[in-house]
């Protein structure tokens, strides 16, 4: 960007006399800091295209005419003419350039313009002044913390009233003091005099006010921002850029970084001196143009990148370096200036070209972050297109020779569609990558259909379908619809594994025999003839072969156990339908129940039996099903026989009887009715397998003869019980009595 300086006009006579002094104390030029000079960026404000034409900005134009403007302020005023020495008239008019308000960096301020012999009258109307020369530091103190716009209010807050119009009139009398135009004491003999329309207390606090600026202006203290001979040096202001944000957004075809670069340019005691900018240089690299939000010169602006060239950047990433640099007058003192004769010279804060330029840098750097992307692709059934999952695949990168380097796995996402993210554009050359499908789905081969002759040729000679990164992400070169990994599926097919497993010890058992059946869709049932038999070894039975699926047997099959283990009963069978393509291995266990054994005691009081009537005999039926269903029924009886018969203690004489090779299941047992003389009277489990259930149904001779239910369940464990009986009748009639006989 231009900075425009219009050089100011020095006619005083000792003005070469002036340079040269300041040249002596050592002052030098800051320097410029190195910046990108390739770069050539479009300058636009905002409001208008990207397209149109850069616009420049100018700074303050101190020409060497400049027209004063005139708004009276007579509060103070307390006689009319200029008064004397000793009390001068206090009546005075806010001077300001006219014009200055159109300047694009003051922002509509007008400079205000400060009057040097108060004996004689002041330019207004516009009387143009000319540039003659410099007053002396105190001045230019004075003017710098003072007021230094119209409408505004003295800089240093300390020397404020509070009221514009009053700290132009305090700064005003101020710089009539300092000037040597009159004493402070003779201002105070003015603000004393009646006539004027102001009040004590504004009186007393333009007194104090201006009385500061005096005695500050006196106080060599005060100069550290200022020469010796009177000039205020620029060359240590302080210069940064905020505002901006390390950030991008996208609008209408261009991406714009974040936020605004604002300048921050100070002086002493943190005054904003931006307004007095005369040059603002942005650099910027090539590719990128600057964005200005209005006409001055240090106009805040941001960065805009062209969309295809952002997304360029984005596949390696890049900094954007940001150089702004500033120049300014560097020495600023009070100038005088003169109008028409018999008019009293003026002055303000203004600055000249001979003092050279005081340079300041700061920078910046944004950053375009490199993009990853993310690659999804699909597997599916060629036939009927179902979504697959339970694939493996890897991604490649191309290292300038073959795909060698290892991107990373896909993550399966459970739906058919296979996921790796994160993946960047350097991790290979020119962006090449390749798809490999490492593991297929079960029912399915890693040969996935090939879509057309590129297609072909890359899985020939690389293993897998190449794909490419570019800025608008991943790309099948050559190959439409190749995002889509198509496999036909594999007949389905079944190994069946069965161990044969005993119930009780957990140990494989051998000596069994499984056959399979096959179902016939067009008879309806299952097929007489066996599909095949299971090969043993060690207690694990096996398929020779897998069982195929076919249009007739629907995959549908029937795994009997057609020979049992010798002491087992219970054959295991199952059905059993495979669908999915491919071979699948079907493990199932087969448990084997050892056949069980019931055990049922009888106890009867020894002093009860009566050899001489016969063996007291007690007869019992048992019921049940086992595991598969199947019904059985047996029945036994107890018989006590004296050369058998065991007493016990407690003078009860017990016998037993035993049912073996019961198949594992469910009973229940019964006493059967009609024991002669005998009552029921208790009964009890003697394993946990057992559940007994009594009930009282009468008394006979003082005892309660009950009925008893009993269940008991031989799935896991043999079981055993008790029953107990007492005698009520001792007539002459013999006991039961039974003959066994025996199949010869």
């Amino acid at each position: 960007m231009i900075g425009w300086i219009l050089c100011l006009v020095m006619i005083c006579s000792d003005s070469s006399a002036l340079w040269a002094a300041n040249e002596e104390t050592g002052k030098t030029e800051t320097q410029l800091e190195s910046v990108d000079t390739e770069s050539n960026p479009v300058l636009y404000l905002e409001g208008k295209t990207a397209d149109e034409p850069g616009i420049s900005t100018f700074s303050f134009d101190n020409s060497s005419q400049l027209p004063v403007s005139n708004v009276r302020y007579d509060k103070f005023k307390w006689t009319d003419g200029q008064g004397t020495v000793d009390c001068p008239n206090l009546g005075t008019g806010i001077k300001y350039i006219s014009g200055d308000d159109q300047n694009v960096d003051g922002q509509g301020k007008w400079r205000y313009v400060y009057c040097l012999e108060f004996m004689k009258s002041s330019p207004e109307n516009g009387l143009p002044m000319q540039f003659v020369g410099w007053s002396n530091r105190k001045v230019a103190y004075a003017m710098y913390y003072g007021a230094v716009y119209y409408y505004q209010t003295c800089r240093y807050e300390p020397y404020s009233t509070g009221d514009w119009q009053m700290d132009y009139f305090v700064t005003q009398m101020a710089v009539h003091i300092l000037n040597g135009e009159y004493t402070l004491g003779a201002f105070q003999n003015a603000l004393n005099q009646p006539g004027s329309s102001a009040t004590a207390s504004e009186k007393a606090l333009a007194l104090d006010r201006v009385t500061k600026i005096v005695n500050g202006a006196n106080d060599p203290s005060n100069y550290g921002g200022f020469t010796s001979d009177g000039w205020i040096d620029m060359s240590n202001c302080s210069f940064s850029l905020g505002g901006y944000q390390d950030s991008w957004s996208l609008s209408g075809g261009h991406y714009y970084s974040g936020g605004k670069f604002q300048a921050a340019f100070t002086s002493y005691y943190g005054y904003d001196f931006r307004e007095q900018i005369t040059g603002y240089d942005i650099s910027v690299p090539s590719g990128v143009s600057i964005r200005k939000s209005d006409t001055k010169t240090y106009s805040d602006f941001d960065l805009y990148i062209k969309e295809a060239q952002y997304k360029n950047w984005q596949l390696t990433g890049k900094e954007i370096p940001v150089s702004v640099t500033v120049s300014i007058p560097r020495y600023w003192g009070a100038g005088i200036y003169t109008g028409p004769a018999n008019y009293q010279p003026v002055c303000m804060l203004t600055w000249g070209s001979e003092g050279g330029t005081a340079r300041f840098t700061d920078s910046a750097t944004l950053h375009i972050p490199q993009r990853t992307y993310d690659l999804t692709i699909q597997k599916a059934d060629a036939e009927s297109g179902k979504k697959l999952p339970g694939a493996k695949f890897s991604l490649w990168a191309w290292n300038g020779n073959r795909y060698a380097n290892k991107v990373g796995d896909f993550r399966d996402q459970g739906d058919g569609s296979y996921k790796i993210s994160g993946v960047s554009y350097t991790k290979a050359t020119d962006g090449w990558f390749l798809i490999k499908e490492d593991t297929a789905p079960d029912g399915y081969g890693t040969n996935y259909k090939l879509l057309n002759s590129t297609d072909r040729k890359n899985y020939e000679a690389y293993g897998g379908r190449q794909i490419r990164l570019t800025v608008d992400g991943f790309q099948f070169e050559g190959v439409s619809g190749g995002e889509v990994f198509q496999d036909p599926p594999l007949t389905p097919k079944a190994n069946l594994v069965i161990r044969k497993t005993d119930v009780d010890t957990g140990k494989g058992v051998a000596g069994a025999e499984f056959t399979v059946y096959e179902w016939s869709q067009a008879a309806n049932r299952y097929r007489e003839e066996a599909y095949c038999v299971l090969s043993e070894s060690g207690g694990t039975y096996k398929t020779k072969e897998p069982v195929v699926k076919t249009e007739d047997n629907q995959g549908k099959f029937r795994i009997v156990e057609t020979k049992l283990p010798e002491g087992y009963k219970c054959p295991w069978s199952k059905e059993i339908q495979i669908t999915e393509p491919g071979t699948v291995t079907l493990e199932y266990e087969a448990l084997n129940y050892p056949v069980r054994q019931l055990v049922i005691n009888k106890r009867i009081k020894a002093e009860d039996i009566n050899w001489a009537h016969g063996n007291p005999t007690f007869f019992f039926t048992v019921r049940g099903t086992d595991i598969n269903g199947e019904t059985y029924e047996y029945h036994r009886f107890v018989e006590f026989r004296k050369d058998e018969v065991t007493i016990g203690e407690d003078g009860y004489a017990s016998a037993s009887t035993v049912i073996r090779n019961m198949a594992a299941g469910s009973y229940t047992v019964e006493e059967d009715e009609g024991v002669l003389r005998y009552i029921l009277t208790d009964a009890w489990a003697d394993t946990n397998n057992i559940t007994v259930q009594k009930q009282v149904v009468e008394e006979v001779n003082q005892l309660k003869k009950i009925t008893a239910s009993v269940t008991a369940d031989l799935t896991l464990a043999d079981g055993e019980l008790t029953y107990t009986n007492e005698k009520v009748m001792h007539d002459q009639l013999s006991d039961n009595a039974v003959v066994v006989n025996e199949f010869q």
